[in-house]
């Protein structure tokens, strides 16, 4: 507990400073370096079980991704989409698995290294937000702390949910792939997501768009939470079959990084689709603005 304690605070600390000195740049730059340790991680699982994923070729494109989502939308620079640089990366990796002239090297390497490049993919929705709110007119600001509230009331689940499953849990949720995982312990987390959700809403509702009112932070901090598991659970199953407790050894306490990023994996890509789908037209459409 004390490691784990030490290791929180130590991230906390770091967070909170590159994104006080480096806001919307400092928060894209955390979620870059997150991203490719993840995907690094990831493939020390695969390994483990078997596979021969292309690792330095599957970072390297999942390094393309990342800053393409950055970059692609600056009217004054010809960078490929997100979509087009996970085409270049996908063929990428089949040509070099074919130049090897292996079959089981193919049969092993193929799929395991385009699966790990699913990682810095999703990493690209929160990236990429950060364009599409100043788009509309939103600060970097709001950014940061969209985004923020997004994290917590992700992370929140997580904990709503080991507190609830400790002292409430009866019923199995996944028995299979995360054994201590209830349904009482989730509808827990959603419960807790959403206090926490309410709350931040009320002190920062100046920094976060203007389209998330009361309803909808309810909605998206319920749909956070499920999708949380989700992660959570993709984890769980890699980890079992490489018959491993954590995904790595970086932060002592908590385990490696993947670890501490599986549940943000699919809910905020999810976070940041139901905000510029729901959030942010609903408003604007409101005030007369449309968009072309």
């Amino acid at each position: 507990m004390i490691k784990r304690t030490i290791s929180s605070t130590l991230i906390l600390v770091i967070v909170s400073l590159t994104i006080y000195f480096f806001r919307a740049v400092g928060c894209v730059g955390l979620i870059f370096l997150a991203g490719l340790l993840t995907q690094w991680e990831f493939y020390k699982l695969l390994r483990k079980i078997g596979q021969k994923p292309l690792i330095f070729t599957g970072i390297f494109c999942g390094a393309l991704l990342m800053l393409g989502s950055f970059y692609a939308d600056r009217p004054n620079l010809a960078v490929p989409s997100c979509a087009e640089l996970l085409y270049l990366s996908i063929s990428i990796v089949v040509i070099q698995a074919l130049l090897s002239h292996s079959l089981e090297m193919s049969k092993n390497c193929i799929m395991s290294t385009i699966v790990g490049i699913v990682v810095p993919f999703m990493c690209c929705f929160p990236i990429a937000l950060c364009h599409e709110m100043s788009r509309y007119g939103l600060s970097n600001n709001h950014y940061v702390c969209t985004l923020f509230w997004m994290i917590l009331v992700t992370k929140c689940c997580d904990i709503g949910g080991m507190f609830a499953g400790k002292y409430f849990g009866r019923h199995k949720l996944a028995i299979n792939f995360s054994p201590k995982k209830t349904v009482e312990g989730l509808f827990g987390g959603i419960l807790f997501s959403n206090c926490v959700g309410i709350i931040l809403l009320f002190f920062c509702r100046q920094w976060l768009p203007h389209g998330l009112g009361t309803g909808q932070a309810i909605i998206l901090s319920t749909l956070l939470a499920i999708f949380s598991l989700v992660g959570d659970l993709v984890e769980s199953v890699v980890k079992r079959l490489a018959d491993e407790k954590d995904s790595g050894t970086t932060l002592p306490g908590i385990g490696g990084i993947f670890d501490l990023t599986d549940s943000l994996l699919f809910s905020i890509p999810f976070g940041v689709l139901y905000l510029k789908y729901f959030v942010h037209y609903s408003y604007f459409i409101a005030k007369g603005v449309y968009f072309h």
